[in-house]
């Protein structure tokens, strides 16, 4: 006989253990999709988006007057800063769906022990991740730029979270509606640029003729911008309530949506 042991056998038996939930190994597939090509996903973000609190802010901002008792390059931060993690998230949900569709194995996906809102709970998982990491690498290199910092805590966060939920929702969203790239990609250009510029990114509302500061607030990412701009440098165009009610309404308004599509089945590859 030989003097090697055969390893135990598990009995029949014995009841089965997963070794991790399945929205889990969805989740880390979400987060190492982005992680795998950070140069593009993370790095370029960040440096386009520091790119314009240098321009914007320490160039420009010597020849533009203070916006009230903030800097002008600190003031433009939070607008920035809002805009980075909202494209970020957008565009992870919209090209992750998509492309899953697009190669059938969201079939898979749908066909595997996943409830429905795990799947949808993942996908948005990605997109909060990317936009926290990326919202991370703006506010640590744009607050030594600009010798600012976050003033007010607790709407800051509050504020960041409803706004990575409507970024990482609108995604999915529009990853389960685009019927090619080239949709992928005019959803973003014509819709969310267009938006983030007219959403008081460079400028504050109250500059505004009284019409155009009704128009703007119809916008809804102005109502990100100004949670940000209150949670970052203390103030805004609206009040710290009214910014947090409206983002968090938008988040839920979002959520209810998203679910509509993959609770009822209309997502189709």
């Amino acid at each position: 006989m030989s003097g090697v042991e055969a390893p135990a056998i598990r009995p029949y038996d014995e009841p089965f253990r997963a070794e991790r939930p399945p929205f889990l190994w969805l989740a880390e597939r979400e987060v190492l999709r982005f992680l795998n090509i950070w140069q593009y996903s993370i790095a370029g973000p960040v440096l386009s988006t520091i790119l314009f609190v240098v321009v914007f802010g320490s160039v420009l901002g010597r020849h533009v007057d203070s916006t009230g008792a903030v800097p002008y390059g600190q003031f433009i931060v939070p607008g920035l800063f809002a805009q980075a993690i909202l494209n970020v998230g957008f565009f992870n949900g919209t090209t992750s769906l998509f492309e899953a569709r697009r190669d059938k194995y969201i079939n898979d996906v749908f066909a595997s022990p996943l409830r429905w809102w795990e799947i949808n709970a993942a996908l948005v998982t990605g997109g909060v991740a990317r936009g926290v990491i990326v919202g991370a690498g703006v506010l640590a290199i744009s607050a030594p730029l600009t010798h600012g910092g976050v003033a007010r805590p607790v709407v800051f966060v509050f504020g960041t979270l409803g706004v990575l939920m409507v970024a990482a929702q609108t995604g999915v969203i529009a990853g389960s509606l685009a019927k090619s790239l080239d949709h992928v990609y005019a959803m973003e250009s014509i819709i969310l640029l267009p938006l983030g510029f007219l959403g008081g990114i460079f400028y504050s509302v109250r500059q505004l003729p009284p019409v155009w500061d009704v128009v703007s607030q119809i916008n809804p990412v102005f109502w990100l911008v100004q949670v940000e701009r209150i949670g970052i440098v203390g103030s805004g165009d609206v009040s710290a309530a009214s910014a947090l009610a409206v983002v968090w309404v938008l988040a839920l308004a979002l959520s209810v949506w998203s679910a509509i599509i993959f609770g009822t089945n209309r997502l189709k590859a």
